[in-house]
């Protein structure tokens, strides 16, 4: 092994050390109240090392939401079904958020801390932002589809997808809020039910 390649190797291994004490400082404190020698002491490493890793807080921040929304794009794009209605691949996309997030606990709590996913997203910082506004206008092309195809009740787009994250937010927060009291699929399926409800009344 090359030289480079031990020092590529290395970078990597702090690059994730740095985003995973990151994940679990910025979950307890907020983006504007974590320091950064919080975050070198939550990862084991020196101050001056995360500073050869990361530029700062604010490079930190957005790789962690770019890694994060990466990884959760791609559990996205595996869930639902060609032959299920535009209604059911929604929900299964919903389904596929909520397990994504129940599986990375850190980054579910510092997104509960942040708050506001549907109403103020515009508030957030750097990447996150342009994140969480892509999720957004994701979920409103979904309930576009679903209107259009299975004529469900007409909605704004980005009024349903405002209705799909506030449900996500709200379960999830209380599914923590109780210790994580009971399996995430009752969670899932009861948020399921309740959207269905909402977006397409009676069907």
């Amino acid at each position: 092994m090359s030289v480079v390649s031990v020092a590529e190797a290395r970078h990597a291994m702090y690059r994730q050390q740095v985003l995973n004490a990151a994940e679990i400082e910025f979950g307890k404190a907020g983006f504007a109240d974590t320091r950064m020698d919080a975050i070198a002491a939550t990862a084991g490493l020196s101050l001056a090392t995360v500073y050869k890793t990361f530029a700062g807080k604010g490079e930190i921040w957005d790789a962690l939401h770019k890694d994060r929304m990466d990884a959760l794009l791609a559990s996205v794009e595996g869930s639902g079904d060609e032959g299920q209605s535009g209604l059911d691949r929604l929900l299964a996309s919903v389904a596929a958020v909520a397990r994504f997030l129940a599986d990375n606990p850190a980054y579910l709590e510092l997104n509960i801390r942040v708050g506001g996913w549907a109403s103020s997203y515009h508030q957030a910082h750097g990447v996150q932002r342009s994140v969480w506004s892509a999720g957004i206008d994701m979920l409103a092309a979904g309930i576009q589809h679903a209107v259009d195809v299975d004529r469900l009740p007409a909605i704004r787009p980005q009024i349903g997808a405002a209705m799909v994250v506030s449900a996500l937010q709200a379960w999830l927060t209380d599914w923590v809020v109780q210790e994580r009291d009971r399996d995430i699929d009752a969670v899932i399926d009861e948020m399921q039910q309740h959207l269905r409800w909402m977006l397409a009344g009676s069907r």
